[in-house]
């Protein structure tokens, strides 16, 4: 079975994953543009970090008529108090603890390299004095994140990331939906 084919995405994930809501990844992307944004695990510096950046970008984000979404790795329970404190606790989620959606998406497990690394431990250092310390992990903490703009179940625009501290720009995925 084929995950893809044209960067559209199978009837099996479309349908196979809800959100907090009960809406599935097909009926969230129908007739409108999601980014769906991959958390590495909860505990991570850099998740941290991309999370309060959305928080931040959401208003310029749905302004331009995108909605926002996201998939992690832990339970619904750590998830909303994951995203509270960034305002975030309304937003549609997909949790996706053995990260079967993560694969399908090429989001693929770490490798040493891809996080202890010069790079990413220098931008650790720097989220670290912006704040985002490190947390207890809820999930695989080697799974790799991501970002995708999706409409009508089809893939528009990708990042995925070749080291778990790169930054994805968020607005340039969402730019001309």
């Amino acid at each position: 079975m084929a995950i893809f084919r044209n960067n559209r995405i199978a009837d099996e994930l479309l349908s196979g994953y809800r959100t907090q809501y009960g809406e599935t990844l097909g009926e969230l992307t129908a007739g409108h543009a999601v980014l769906l944004v991959f958390l590495r695990h909860f505990g991570c510096t850099f998740c941290r970090e991309a999370v309060e950046e959305v928080s931040k970008k959401r208003a310029t984000i749905e302004a331009g008529g995108t909605r926002l979404a996201f998939v992690h790795l832990g339970t619904e329970e750590k998830a909303n108090a994951f995203f509270t404190p960034y305002g975030l606790e309304d937003t549609p989620r997909f949790a996706d603890p053995e990260g079967h959606l993560y694969e399908a998406f090429g989001l693929v497990r770490a490798e040493l390299r891809q996080y202890l690394n010069q790079e990413s431990i220098l931008r650790m250092l720097i989220a670290w004095l912006n704040g985002h310390f490190v947390g207890l992990p809820a999930g695989d903490v080697q799974r790799m994140p991501g970002a995708f703009l999706i409409r009508d179940g089809e893939i528009r625009k990708a990042f995925r990331h070749k080291l778990v501290s790169d930054r994805p720009d968020y607005l340039g995925l969402v730019a001309a939906t």
